[in-house]
């Protein structure tokens, strides 16, 4: 038996475990209301519907910071130099932040061939507000483009400054 088949056994062993006593640790820890909600969860669900009525269009003009999600097609650091270097991105006094956790809107970029498709995600609500594609030979040139694609589309919902 190869490490990697141990790793693998020793993972799933561990999600099992941790699966089966799961349960047990919820009921201990959290308060039940009678309905068989726990505290926690009507917190989050109150916290939640709250973003859930807003629209795309709200979101996105709501905005002041971005995380670009790390990925193997497009190189985040390049994509987030080619945003900071547009205008408007500026002018909406927009931020870059490096912890997604901070972010209020996160970039995702996936790749067929040579297709770059890209979603605008906003982490609390899970809603994608914005997403597109584009075409490029290689991920310096799809960064640039992809760039100029979302300016593009923020610009549809957020008027600029005057």
């Amino acid at each position: 038996m190869n490490s990697t088949h141990r790793l693998r056994l020793a993972a799933l062993a561990l999600f099992a475990c941790g699966f089966a006593l799961a349960p047990h640790r919820a009921t201990a820890q959290t308060a039940r209301d009678p309905r068989g909600h726990s505290d926690s969860d009507s917190h989050a669900r109150s916290r939640r519907a709250a973003r859930d009525d807003e629209s795309p269009t709200e979101i996105l003009r709501r905005a002041r910071t971005i995380f670009v999600a790390p990925n193997r097609h497009v190189d985040a650091e390049y994509l987030e130099y080619k945003l900071d270097k547009l205008p408007e991105f500026g002018e909406w006094r927009l931020a870059i932040v490096k912890d997604k956790d901070k972010a209020d809107l996160v970039i995702e970029i996936n790749k067929t061939a040579l297709n770059y498709i890209f979603s605008v995600v906003e982490p609390a609500s899970a809603k994608v507000v914005a997403k597109g594609k584009v075409v490029a030979v290689n991920g310096l040139v799809a960064a640039e483009d992809i760039s100029h694609e979302i300016v593009r589309r923020m610009k549809e919902k957020r008027a600029l400054p005057e």
